[in-house]
């Protein structure tokens, strides 16, 4: 293996781990597919590693690729953040941010006008949507910075840690005898629903989803109206709701910082979001 890696067969390399097709990857950096192919080639010669095996739909890291990309994610970070501070310039122009629905609302409450404040001549666009959806948008590169919650570990991003979803209820709640257990639910797309979903099967908790809908102020009130079980948690529970402990558990989901490390205002912003964002 050679002593250095070159930047941009790097850069390369993320981009068709990103995208997931030579097509769209060659669009983003700015070369000709037939380039884009030669930069693969040559890297996976360099390191005599194979890092993508190719389909008719496309092309999937192997598990060198997979390893290759995590331990130089932060590295390419670093060298562009680098490149910024060596060449002063005016932050502006237009930055694309994703935020989960469900946290949306402390986000833009507490976090978000501080974030403008600090940026006055970004043009900053956020997204609230469901954490797949956002993460659809960043692989197609309508997102330029996103939080995201996923069930598995992904390969591109920073894990900011994990989120437990926990069963909660109304205290008043009482689900009669016999009858199926009313459940409210996100709809497709967050991967809480998926788990619990699961959880109910595997234990045959005989249930109805009696609300689904991608409006999180939705489910939460059908919560709190006493009429279902939902999804939540522990630190958004708040008063007159309890953990439903007779459920079967759920497990923890990974939280994850999504960015564009190609992208300069991205970068910019990626350490305040960051250290800004909590559950």
């Amino acid at each position: 293996m050679a002593k250095q890696l070159n930047i941009d067969l790097l850069r390369t390399f993320h981009a068709v781990a990103r995208f997931q097709r030579f097509n769209e990857a060659a669009d983003y950096v700015h070369r000709s597919a037939s380039t884009v192919t030669t930069h693969i080639q040559k890297l996976e010669d360099q390191i005599g590693q194979r890092l993508f095996s190719r389909s008719n739909q496309g092309v999937e890291l192997t598990l060198y690729g997979k390893k290759l990309l995590g331990e130089t994610t932060e590295f390419l970070k670093s060298h562009d953040r680098l490149l910024i501070s060596l060449m002063p310039q005016r932050m502006e122009g237009k930055i694309r941010l994703g935020i989960p629905d469900t946290y949306a609302p402390a986000f833009i409450q507490q976090f978000l006008p501080r974030l403008i404040a600090d940026n006055p001549l970004l043009e900053l666009e956020v997204e609230a949507r469901t954490s797949g959806e956002l993460l659809n948008l960043f692989m197609a590169n309508q997102l330029d910075l996103t939080i995201t919650v996923s069930t598995q570990p992904l390969a591109q991003g920073e894990r900011l840690g994990f989120v437990q979803p926990l069963w909660v209820a109304a205290e008043h709640f009482s689900s009669p005898p016999n009858t199926p257990l009313p459940v409210t639910l996100p709809i497709t797309g967050c991967p809480y629903r998926a788990a619990a979903l699961q959880a109910l099967k595997d234990h045959g908790i005989y249930h109805r989803v009696l609300l689904e809908s991608p409006n999180t102020f939705a489910v939460e009130a059908c919560v709190r109206s006493g009429v279902a079980v939902g999804l939540m948690e522990h630190s958004r529970m708040g008063e007159g709701l309890v953990e439903m402990k007779d459920l079967p558990p759920l497990p923890a989901q990974h939280l994850y910082l999504l960015c564009d490390s190609g992208n300069a205002l991205a970068l910019h912003l990626y350490e305040q979001v960051r250290d800004g964002f909590y559950v």
